[in-house]
């Protein structure tokens, strides 16, 4: 007996233990748990936010609502904490003008106050999507028709940003906030307002008059690029051919001017070399001319020193032959023997040179000339602005090219640029003391 009372106590701790178990309840995460009991409201959630009515708690024990005892039976509403996304797809819109067109819409919520939610949708989902789903339908048809299809279109913002505060206004009653909301697409409808008329085409039309605008948009801008690309290829040819004929005119214009320096200095090298010519031909002239008279006068000179010498030679002869007939006899004696003996060294001083010395001496006055002369020649080639262009096929210079040259031109010319590069301060004379000692006298033949 005693037994069985054991075992049917064990049996009943076991059994409520297990419905204990069964009774206690977690709320997920992203869920808060409205509870109603005994006409009392408790929130329990892991968000503090939610949970300020349960004592912070998310998890409790959950009594049936038929349990009427004290009124333990409790009441409970899921309420989904996440966002909730509510399609409108296919919705039907009228326009200002009653154009039809359809959209789909979505918007994006939240709850706000678990508690105001519980009690307009009971934590039924698919009732929340419904009503909330009528909500924005409204809203949105108001909206529509106080623009014209192509407006919405081309400016959804705006739409969006009329219907929004409306919504939340709305939605604010039921706890719930709006996150946001988008129309999706646009689109005709398949069926036709009345019967035996054809669908409306609206959204076709309007797609077809963008997308032609915008086909002719593209043209115009492509043409308005091919357009710039040829002006710019153009400017930049015409530039490029500026700098070309810049280029051109200004090579041509170095080289005339070039041209020009050339000529302009071989004209006046050539009046040079001219002027040095005829200087050189006037001056030898003048040389030829003084030597010829120096000659002459040598010979004169010459003849004039010979008949003297032969006369004093006679006469010497004679004088010293009478004296000495005379000294023997008379007083002037000594007076005749003075004179012989005069005209006898004036004699021997004479027949001490013989003729190559004689015009020796007269060519000190040849000599003279000739170097006056050179040093004339001289000044004029040193005050003339002389400029000789001499190269080779080569491009290089050739000094004995340039000389052969010169000397096929004028031999003297060639050996005074010769006698110049050797001996820069020799002007080609030679003084009347070297010829003088070069000059040996002739020795006196015995009588």
């Amino acid at each position: 007996m005693i037994i069985e009372t054991v075992g049917i106590g064990v049996g009943v701790l076991i059994v409520g233990g297990a419905t204990l178990a069964g009774l206690y309840k977690i709320v997920p995460a992203d869920y808060a748990d409205v509870v109603i009991q005994n006409k009392r409201i408790r929130v329990f959630s892991s968000y503090k936010a939610y949970n300020a009515s349960s004592g912070g708690k998310s998890a409790y024990f959950k009594i049936p609502s038929w349990v009427f005892i004290n009124n333990l039976g409790m009441q409970v509403h899921r309420i989904p904490l996440k966002i909730i996304p509510i399609d409108v797809p296919n919705f039907l819109a009228f326009d200002k003008d009653r154009a039809r067109f359809v959209c789909d819409i979505v918007a994006y919520i939240t709850v706000k106050d678990p508690v105001i939610a519980a009690q307009r949708f009971s934590g039924n989902m698919l009732d929340l999507k419904a009503q909330i789903s009528v909500v924005i339908q409204s809203t949105m048809r108001d909206a529509t028709t106080k623009k014209t299809v192509r407006e919405i279109i081309n400016d959804r913002e705006a739409i969006i940003d009329q219907i929004s505060p409306q919504l939340v206004h709305t939605l604010d009653n039921w706890g719930l906030d709006l996150k946001s909301i988008e129309l999706i697409d646009f689109k005709d409808p398949k069926e036709p307002e009345r019967e035996g008329e054809e669908p409306p085409h609206v959204i076709a039309d309007i797609s077809s008059m963008i997308e032609t605008q915008i086909n002719s948009e593209a043209r115009q801008r492509n043409a308005d690029q091919k357009k710039l690309a040829r002006t710019k290829e153009a400017e930049a040819d015409q530039a490029a051919r500026i700098i070309e004929v810049t280029r051109d005119e200004t090579v041509s214009k170095r080289e005339q001017e070039r041209d020009m320096n050339v000529a302009t200095q071989q004209k006046l090298a050539t009046v040079q070399k001219l002027e040095v010519t005829r200087t050189q031909t006037v001056v030898s002239q003048e040389i030829e001319k003084q030597r010829q008279i120096v000659l002459a006068n040598q010979n004169k000179e010459v003849e004039a020193i010979v008949k003297e010498q032969q006369k004093l030679k006679g006469e010497g002869n004679q004088a010293f032959a009478e004296a000495t007939a005379k000294g023997t006899a008379a007083i002037t004696r000594e007076t005749g023997l003075a004179e012989a003996a005069a005209l006898k060294a004036k004699q021997e001083a004479l027949a001490k040179y013989d003729d190559e010395t004689i015009k020796a001496l007269v060519a000190k006055d040849v000599v003279e000339v000739q170097r006056q002369v050179g040093l004339e020649s001289a000044k004029a080639l040193a005050q003339a602005d002389l400029r000789i262009f001499i190269g080779s096929d080569n491009g290089n210079f050739d000094m004995g090219k340039a000389v052969e040259a010169i000397n096929v031109s004028s031999g003297n010319t060639a050996q005074s640029v010769l006698n110049r590069l050797a001996r820069p301060l020799d002007l080609g004379g030679t003084s009347f003391d070297e010829i003088m000692k070069t000059a040996e006298p002739r020795k006196p033949k015995k009588a």
